[in-house]
């Protein structure tokens, strides 16, 4: 588990940090976000004991990160941007970092065929493309099954396959116990990810929850409805009461209600004789985020 308690952190009089807590559970995956500058990887920063805090308490695993530096063999880090040594190939950057960890060399071969890096491994890093690095990063931080893994803004670049791979992967990770705790500006990701949230905004936490717990809280509670019958749809929809809007698209119905009254509007169209194919929880987190940030802005 990462615990992190009114951390405070300030630059040049600038507070870029202000009392935030957050606490990351094992097996869940936690993801921070927020618009740049919000303080997301100094956040980061701070729980990898990379930089002091002015006020506040760090625990990871139980240990104060800044007094035993012993509990980082247990943690995973993939940096945003990583600064690899580029006379490494990416085979001896994780023999060289197996040697560090103690960790038996039959993982090398494990961690690269994890992120797809099995023709790859043995060039230079400094012929690597950007999303090679990424991986190879992401391949250092696996080595050993850390118990802690902490990622900002990871991705696999724009290989669909291995972006849905890397996906199963973090999933796989943190089901088998380890904490996760991650950084992202890609949505799909923490939709398809992230247990719990919270969103920073000019240094403090403005919200935290589910993915499901945001969308509903700043945008609605909106439901889309694939129904083979739309004869007298419109007027049936139009007098539920905590209906709020609606619109048809083809053969879907997007309902926006008042309150979350999901299953009842499914059973008033049953009942009403609607052939329902599909009725789910509309879960754009990308709007939702726009309209997270714009409410924060005009309340700050």
């Amino acid at each position: 588990m990462i615990s992190a308690q009114g951390i405070t952190k300030s630059y040049n009089s600038k507070t870029v940090l202000s009392s935030v807590s957050i606490v990351a559970e094992s097996r869940k995956i936690t993801a921070l976000l927020g618009p740049n500058g919000a303080g997301k990887t100094t956040l980061i920063r701070v729980i990898m004991g990379l930089i002091f805090p002015e006020e506040g308490k760090v625990e990871i695993l139980g240990k104060d990160p800044f007094k035993d530096k012993s509990v980082f063999k247990r943690v995973g880090y993939i940096q945003e941007l990583p600064n690899l040594p580029p006379f490494f190939s990416g085979r001896q950057l994780l023999e060289f970092s197996a040697d560090i960890k103690g960790v038996d060399k039959k993982e090398i071969k494990r961690v690269i065929d994890l992120v797809g890096m099995e023709e790859h491994a043995n060039k230079k890093i400094a012929k690597y493309s950007k999303g090679m690095m990424q991986r190879i990063a992401i391949a250092e931080a696996l080595l050993g099954s850390p118990e802690i893994l902490i990622m900002d803004e990871p991705n696999m670049g724009t290989d669909p396959i291995l972006t849905l791979n890397f996906r199963k992967i973090v999933k796989e990770i943190a089901e088998s116990g380890t904490t996760v705790l991650m950084t992202s500006h890609e949505m799909e990701d923490v939709k398809r990810m992230a247990d719990q949230v919270y969103f920073l905004f000019r240094g403090k936490i403005y919200f935290s929850g589910t993915t499901e717990e945001l969308v509903k809280r700043f945008l609605g509670v909106r439901v889309i409805i694939e129904i083979s019958n739309l004869e007298g749809l419109e007027k049936v929809i139009s007098e539920v009461e905590f209906v709020k809007s609606f619109e048809i698209e083809g053969n879907k119905v997007i309902a926006t209600l008042t309150e979350d009254k999901r299953e009842e509007l499914l059973k008033r169209l049953i009942l009403s004789g609607f052939k329902v194919k599909s009725f789910y929880l509309s879960n754009e987190l990308e709007e939702a985020y726009f309209n997270v940030v714009k409410e924060a802005s005009s309340s700050d």
